[in-house]
């Protein structure tokens, strides 16, 4: 998937001049030899630190908050708890093949650019390892999403693919953008296509459903990769983030998650009550924290990123015209 220098498996590190060796001699009655128990200690230590390399390859605040946010919206759809189990699984399987695919695609340069938190350039994991396990999850999301129904199913792969197309080809490009605003808007479509019984032919969702949660997914692309536009830019990265540079992103960040918020507060049919306004409020304070808060800690704006999607998604929860077009 990429032409980057693969560090060694874990397997083949395992065995290098540190691996135990059998030690021949005595050994008390019932007692293992002496190099089948390093051996076995070492394969161990060996296939902990690879599922330790994998949990952080995968990107997993992402992969997490997109999940919960996902299934939170499903279930208080009305899918019920197994349609908001299979929805989770869902999900979580096509984030955990985009983080991995990502990170693989990746690992030459965040090699180059010594970024030695990343698993693969830290030796946790080899490049090798992390493609195999993403393309894994990614044959495992196909059943799963087409389980939560025939469109639903289709409409997350899509997400998903768009996702992939980011890692292997747009990343760099000045449209980067449209795999976030692509996967965030299916949100909506999802929801409206897996209702309970999967009734066809489906409902589509409200048009301002979907067009507040791709701005949503512009912001968390922005929010995502600010904190690393300078290493971005010096190994050769130009997405939009990149090509605008961190100064502006962060006078921007703010602007698609206000914008999502007002549509969701003024779009829908009928006037817009105390509880509305309430949740634009709150996520204008997450904006203003994240874009306060930027400088000092990294993580800021996509936390707050986070916390606005979370409330936007609340509100679209308990807005009527969500799951079917009103």
């Amino acid at each position: 998937m990429t032409g980057s220098r693969e560090l060694p498996d874990d397997a083949a590190a395992d065995g290098g001049a540190g691996a135990a060796v059998p030690v021949r001699g005595v050994r008390h009655a019932g007692s293992a030899p002496a190099g089948i128990e390093g051996e076995a200690s070492a394969g161990a230590a060996g296939a902990a630190r690879t599922a330790a390399g994998l949990a952080r390859a995968c990107h997993p605040g992402p992969a997490v908050a997109v999940t919960t946010l996902v299934t939170v919206l499903v279930a208080v759809a009305g899918w019920g708890p197994a349609g908001a189990a299979l929805t989770a699984l869902a999900v979580l399987t096509g984030q955990l093949s985009v983080g991995w695919c990502n990170d693989a695609v990746d690992a030459a340069r965040d090699a180059a650019a010594g970024r030695t938190s990343k698993p693969i350039v830290a030796g946790l994991v080899s490049a090798r390892t992390v493609r195999v396990a993403a393309f894994a999850a990614l044959a495992a999301c196909v059943p799963l999403s087409l389980a939560c129904g025939v469109v639903a199913g289709a409409t997350h792969l899509v997400a998903v693919a768009a996702a992939w197309v980011y890692n292997l080809w747009l990343k760099g490009t000045a449209a980067s953008w449209a795999p976030y605003a692509a996967g965030f808007g299916a949100v909506p479509v999802f929801v409206a296509a897996g209702t309970p019984r999967h009734d066809l032919p489906v409902s589509p969702p409200a048009w301002w459903a979907v067009l507040a949660a791709a701005l949503l997914g512009c912001a968390a692309h922005l929010a995502n990769v600010l904190p690393d536009i300078e290493t971005d830019v010096a190994t050769g990265v130009r997405g939009w983030p990149q090509r605008l540079g961190p100064a502006r992103v962060r006078v921007l960040l703010p602007l698609p998650l206000l914008a999502a918020s007002a549509l969701l507060v003024v779009a829908p049919p009928g006037p817009a009550g105390p509880v509305r306004w309430l949740a634009l409020a709150g996520v204008a304070a997450c904006a203003a924290a994240g874009l306060l808060l930027a400088r000092r800690v990294p993580v800021a704006p996509f936390a707050a990123a986070i916390g606005a999607a979370g409330i936007d998604v609340l509100l679209l929860a308990a807005t009527p015209g969500v799951v079917t077009g009103g």
